[in-house]
């Protein structure tokens, strides 16, 4: 098994990227892998197992995606909100 662990932080807008992301857990891409994904305080914990390397990849990828999507919206809404 292969495996990959990341922290993000979000701050206080942590469990608003987590809400965002958490229904993407319910459509596995892959049956050869599994993705955690966990809030901790201003924390956002991915942890992504898998068979091999390039189903690894794939999920890594596939989430890190997700999450940078999460970031950018979270920074256009502060944009407009302080307009």
């Amino acid at each position: 098994m292969h495996t990959l662990f990341v922290e993000f932080e979000f701050g206080p807008l942590t469990g608003k990227v987590y809400e965002a992301l958490k229904p993407e857990l319910q459509a596995s891409p892959s049956e050869r892998s599994r993705v955690e994904l966990a809030q901790e305080g201003g924390l956002l914990r991915l942890f992504v197992e898998a068979e091999d390397i390039v189903s690894l990849r794939a999920a890594a990828n596939t989430w890190l995606r997700l999450v940078r999507i999460a970031e950018e919206m979270l920074n256009a809404h502060k944009i407009l909100v302080s307009r």
